[in-house]
This record gives structure tokens, sequence and C-alpha cells, in this order.
């Protein structure tokens, strides 16, 4: 990849830069309007702490480093993906004895939800939209701050080059 794509990691621990590479998929969606708000609530159910939710900021920048995640994955992983927050949106607050759609819950009841879920069954779905969730959650620098990540790796005297 070019040098001038290049973005060295920001010294304060907010949103990374955004660049717009050549190679972007055009034209191509990513998530339904739907399906974004399901991923939305899963994921201030699943990062939530005993402060609080997260910041709606942090998750708006989720969803749209989701959507354009799933803009340039396979057919087959958004469908993968999608299906997952189909199953937790239908059969999730049925597990806790409420009525579909999941995003509709209160935040405490989606929690609860998420919890009964995991522990039927069906808790592969569960598992796999909190797999992709986790893994674009942890790409911010606050996450990684969170986690005591300090950018250096394996003894490197200098933190790497982040290339987007």
């Amino acid at each position: 990849m070019p040098a001038e794509n290049a973005v060295k990691a920001p010294a304060s621990y907010e949103d990374p830069p955004v660049l717009d590479l050549p190679d972007r998929v055009r034209g191509r969606s990513g998530l339904a309007p739907r399906q974004r708000e399901t991923a939305r609530a899963v994921a201030e159910a699943l990062f939530a702490t005993e402060a609080g939710p997260p910041d709606g900021a942090r998750l708006d920048w989720l969803c749209e480093d989701l959507d354009h995640f799933f803009a340039h994955a396979g057919e087959r992983a958004k469908l993968t993906f999608v299906l997952c927050l189909l199953a937790i949106a239908v059969l999730a607050p049925l597990m806790i004895l409420r009525l579909p759609p999941f995003r509709r819950l209160s935040r405490a009841h989606r929690a609860h939800a998420l919890e009964r879920f995991e522990q039927s069954p069906l808790a592969l779905a569960v598992f796999g939209a909190k797999a992709v969730l986790c893994i674009l959650w942890y790409e911010h620098p606050a996450s990684r701050a969170q986690i005591g990540d300090d950018g250096q790796c394996m003894g490197r005297s200098k933190q790497l080059e982040v290339i987007r």
C-alpha cells in the first residue's frame, strides 16, 4: 500500500481518522437501517459497564464502521451476520418473555435477554454477532487504551503506523 495512505496513530484517543481510499467499494450497501438499529442495540447492551452505556458517539462510530465493513465483506459473511441479528431481534426478547423486536427493549432487558439467549442451544447466533462487534469495537484507539494497549508490539520501540 502506498505510503501516502499511511496515517500515524492519533496522540489522543479520539475517533481515528477516516480515509477515502480509491479502492473503496462504490454503490454497495452495508446493512439496512433496521439491521443497523439492531446491531446498535446489541452493542449498547454488550459494551455497557457499571457506569452506564457507551457514549452515543462511540456507538455511531461503531455502526458506521460496521456498515463500511459489510459493504466490503462477501455476501456469505454479510448474510451470516444478518441472520445472527435476526435471531437476536426475534428470539432474544422471547427468552425473557417480552415481545420482539430486541431493539425496542430497555437496555437492562436487552442485557438480560442476551445473557439468557447465550445460555440457550441457539447461542451461536449471539456469538456470531458479538464476534464481529467486538473486533470492530476494539479497533478504536479509546478501546485499545482501555484494555492497556500502548500501540507497541513485542518490544518495538515505536508505534506502528496505522494503515486503512
